[in-house]
C-alpha cells in the first residue's frame, strides 16, 4: 500500500510533507506503539535542562520559524497525522512529547509565522496566484484566538463555506479565486459586524503590506468607517472622562437605569441639577459663559391626542437624538422633568449659545422623520445675568425659573420662538387658570378674582373649547364644573389623564351636587380636589396658590 511499509510484527506509514530543510527528512507513523517519529515536526530549540509546558511552546515557535518558511507548511501534514492515534510525538530535536497530545497537536496547527512570500506563486505569464483557501485558513485561526469554535463554527453552519472542526478550517466553497477572498470577508461582516474584521485588521494589513495581497472590498469601505469612528471616539475621550468622574460618586449610588430617561435615554434633570451644584464650587466655572437652553415641541399635545402616547414617546426620543447631532463637541444634553430638553453649553460669546438654539430650532423644522412637521421653541438662560449675590442652590433654582418663565413666553407668542433675556418678559404672572364653566355669572367671578391676584385666566364653557386651550398655553391648574353639555368635567379629566403631559395638571371640580358617587367617581380619575357651589373665594384661592407652588 502506498506510503506504508511492513516489518515483521510493525507496520510503518510514511507521512509526505510538502517541506523539510534536507531532502532525507521524513514524518514516520509506528502502528504498534502509536508513536510518530515527526522529524522536525514539534521539534523544539533544546535546553539543558526539561522545559515546562510554556517554555517548550516557545522552543518549538522558535524552531519552526528559524526552520521553516511559512506555518502553512506544517498544515498538510497536520491534517495527515491527526487521522492516526498517537501516544507518543519523536521529534529529531528537542523533548518527546507523552501526554496532553491532542493539545499539543492543535498548538503546532495553530502556528503564526511567515518567512517568505510562499503564499502566492507566478503562473506562466508571471501574474501572482495567491492560495486564497490558506490565507482563509489563517485567518480562521487568527480568529480562533479570540473567538470560541464553536461560534465559528455556527456562524459558518449555513453559508456557502463549509468548515471542518478539527482542524478548525475551511475545507470547500461555491467560490473561488479573488471572488473567494472578497465573498469570505462580505459574509463575516454580513454576520458579525465590525467586530470580527476588528480581529482580523492586523493579518489583513500584513498580507497587504508583505505580499501585496488586495484588501477585501467590505474591509475598505466597513474599516474606513470604523477608523473615522475611533477618530472621533478619541477627540470626545477626554470630555467623556471628565462627565464620568463628576457622575461618578453618584453612579455608584444609585443605579444607572434611576439616573436616565427611559425615553431618550439621557440623564434626567436632577442629575444636571447636582452636576451644576458642583461645578458652581470652581471659580474656573464662571471664567467663560454658561448658556442654558430649553427646547420643548410646540405640536407634542397634538401628536399625543392624534397617534397615541408612543408616537408622542417616539418624537421626544427623535428631538433628543436630533439635539445630540447638532450640539458641539463639550456641550450636554439632559431630560427635562416635562416634556423638553435640557442643552448646557460652554462658550465666549453669548451669540454662539443664541446660534446653537436656533441651529436646534431649524434642524428639528427640516427633520423628516417625526411623524408629522413639527417645530420647537427654546428658551435662553446665561450664567452671567444671574445674581451674583444668591447662593448656588439659589441660582439653580433662577436658571430654572428663567427657563420656565421664557419658555411660557416662547409658547404663547407663536411656534419656533426663541427667547432670551433680550425679550422683555410682560408683566410676570402667578400662573394660568383654564375656567370651564357654562355658568356665565360664576365664570366671570372668578376671572375678576384671580385677574387681581395676578393670574391669567382662560375661561372657556366646554370640553372641546378647553382642549384646545391647553394645546396653546401651559395651564397650570384646571378648574371645572362638573356639569357641562355633551363632555361632563369627568370627561375632562379623563382626556387629561390619557397625556403624560397632562396627567399632573392640578384638577379641581366644582358642582353644586358634591356628592357620594361624584366623589367616588372623582377619586378614580385622581381628581385633586372637589368644591361645593356656592363658591367661597378665599377657599378656593388658598387651593389654587397651594396648587400652583406644589406644581
Amino acid at each position: 500500500m502506498d506510503n506504508q511499509l511492513y516489518v515483521e510484527d510493525f507496520k510503518i506509514n510514511f507521512i509526505p510533507i510538502h517541506f523539510l530543510p534536507f531532502p532525507q527528512a521524513f514524518v514516520v507513523y509506528e502502528s504498534e506503539t502509536k508513536s510518530l517519529i515527526s522529524n522536525t515536526l514539534f521539534s523544539s530549540i533544546a535546553v539543558d535542562k526539561p522545559l515546562d509546558p510554556i517554555q517548550l511552546k516557545q522552543g518549538i515557535f522558535a524552531y519552526h520559524k528559524m526552520n521553516l518558511p511559512s506555518s502553512e507548511y506544517i498544515k498538510d501534514p497536520i491534517r495527515r497525522i491527526r487521522q492516526h492515534e498517537i501516544d507518543a510525538i519523536c521529534p529529531t530535536y528537542g523533548y518527546i512529547i507523552e501526554s496532553n497530545i491532542d493539545n499539543w497537536i492543535e498548538y503546532e496547527y495553530k502556528l503564526d509565522f511567515y518567512n517568505t512570500g510562499q503564499v502566492f506563486k507566478y503562473n506562466e505569464e508571471f501574474v501572482k496566484e495567491f492560495n486564497y483557501i490558506e490565507i482563509i485558513n489563517h485567518m480562521i485561526n487568527q480568529l480562533n484566538k479570540s473567538v470560541d469554535t464553536e461560534e465559528i463554527i455556527e456562524t459558518f453552519s449555513k453559508s456557502e463555506f463549509i468548515l471542518s472542526e478539527k482542524p478548525l478550517e475551511m475545507v470547500d466553497s461555491t467560490h473561488v479565486g479573488y471572488k473567494l477572498w472578497h465573498a469570505f470577508f462580505e459574509y463575516v461582516y454580513a454576520k458579525k459586524g465590525t467586530v470580527w474584521l476588528t480581529i482580523l485588521e492586523p493579518l489583513i494589513l500584513r498580507y497587504h503590506n508583505i505580499f501585496g495581497l488586495s484588501l477585501p472590498a467590505i474591509y475598505v469601505s466597513q474599516m474606513r468607517e470604523v477608523t473615522e469612528q475611533k477618530e472621533v471616539l478619541e477627540r470626545d475621550k477626554k470630555t467623556l472622562e471628565q462627565n464620568l468622574e463628576k457622575l461618578e460618586a453618584q453612579i455608584e449610588e444609585t443605579k444607572d437605569a434611576l439616573l436616565r430617561c427611559p425615553i431618550t435615554k439621557l440623564y434626567i434633570e436632577e442629575v444636571f441639577r447636582g452636576l451644576l451644584k458642583k461645578e458652581m464650587e470652581h471659580a474656573a466655572f464662571r471664567e467663560t459663559e454658561q448658556g442654558f437652553i430649553l427646547i420643548q415641541l410646540d405640536q407634542l399635545f397634538d401628536i399625543n391626542k392624534r397617534y397615541g402616547k408612543e408616537t408622542g414617546d417616539e418624537a421626544i426620543r427623535n428631538l433628543a437624538y436630533i439635539i445630540g447631532q447638532v450640539v458641539p463637541e463639550g456641550t450636554r444634553i439632559f431630560k427635562q422633568n416635562g416634556p423638553g430638553i435640557l442643552v448646557h453649553t460652554t462658550t465666549d460669546k453669548k451669540s454662539h449659545i443664541i446660534d446653537l438654539a436656533v441651529r436646534i430650532r431649524n434642524a428639528v423644522k427640516d427633520a423628516t422623520f417625526f411623524i408629522e412637521k413639527v417645530t420647537v421653541c427654546a428658551s435662553i438662560v446665561y450664567f452671567s445675568e444671574l445674581n451674583p449675590v444668591l447662593t448656588d442652590d439659589n441660582r439653580i433654582k433662577e436658571i430654572f425659573i428663567f427657563l420656565d418663565q421664557r419658555m411660557r413666553l416662547a409658547r404663547q407668542t407663536g411656534f419656533g420662538e426663541v427667547i432670551d433675556n433680550s425679550t422683555a418678559l410682560p408683566t410676570l404672572r402667578e400662573g394660568i387658570i383654564l375656567l370651564v364653566d357654562e355658568d356665565e355669572m360664576n365664570r366671570n367671578m372668578l376671572v375678576r378674582v384671580f385677574n387681581r391676584l395676578n393670574f391669567d385666566v382662560k375661561a372657556v364653557t366646554n370640553v372641546t373649547d378647553a382642549l384646545a386651550v391647553l394645546r396653546e398655553y401651559p395651564i397650570d391648574i384646571v378648574i371645572s364644573e362638573i356639569n357641562l353639555s355633551k363632555m361632563d368635567g369627568f370627561s375632562l379629566k379623563r382626556e387629561l389623564n390619557e397625556s403624560k403631559t397632562y396627567a399632573n395638571i392640578p384638577f379641581i371640580m366644582v358642582s353644586h351636587n358634591k356628592t357620594v358617587e361624584n366623589i367616588r367617581r372623582g377619586n378614580m380619575l385622581n381628581v385633586d380636589l372637589i368644591i361645593e357651589k356656592p363658591i367661597i373665594p378665599e377657599e378656593l384661592i388658598g387651593h389654587v396658590k397651594r396648587f400652583r407652588e406644589r406644581r
